[in-house]
């Protein structure tokens, strides 16, 4: 019996690896996220530059993204490499995680996202919510299926959003996120 048990357990886990937490936000980065969000559309200059830094400095892959595409629009090129690097699809690039592909469905999409709503009401800002979906996604590896058969990483979709939100018409979000993926 307890081999069923076990058996049917981790046939779940296979069948439902993408709605288990990839990445968590502390009641501190999540406030964190927050304040430094605020500088989304202006630069950081003075005694808020010290909140970016801690940022950049943190484990959190989300925080340390969130602050370099920021400091990345103010600022561009001193900060470019560590765009690059943390918005990498490739491992190699960011040394980060990568579980099996797990294929969802378009029409399940909906039931996916609605597992993350109490940790996305944290985060004010939307902007901020599609990143952290994006490094969520990027870790768990997760693949829309289409009703034609056509596969699409929702890493790679929320990463063009990301940079089309966060860098606007500055930038070709689909070049930018080439530049990233290149091996170095």
């Amino acid at each position: 019996m307890k081999k069923l048990i076990r058996c049917w357990f981790l046939v779940l886990l296979m069948l439902c690896p993408a709605l288990l937490s990839a990445i968590t936000l502390s009641e501190i980065e999540t406030r964190l996220m927050n304040d430094i969000s605020r500088y989304i559309d202006r630069k950081p200059e003075g005694q808020a530059l010290s909140f970016f830094e801690h940022a950049i400095r943190s484990k959190s892959v989300a925080l340390k993204g969130l602050a370099s595409i920021i400091m990345t629009k103010h600022y561009k090129k001193p900060f470019q490499p560590q765009l690059l690097r943390n918005f990498a699809l490739i491992p190699e690039n960011d040394a980060f995680a990568q579980e099996n592909k797990v294929m969802v469905r378009l029409e399940n999409v909906n039931k996916l996202l609605t597992a993350f709503q109490p940790s996305l009401e944290k985060l004010h800002d939307e902007r901020v919510r599609q990143l952290f979906l994006f490094y969520h996604f990027r870790h768990k590896n997760v693949w829309l299926l289409g009703r034609a058969g056509e596969e699409l990483s929702l890493a790679a979709f929320y990463r063009i959003s990301v940079f089309n939100e966060f860098l606007g018409d500055s930038i070709d979000p689909i070049k930018l996120a080439a530049i990233t993926d290149r091996k170095k």
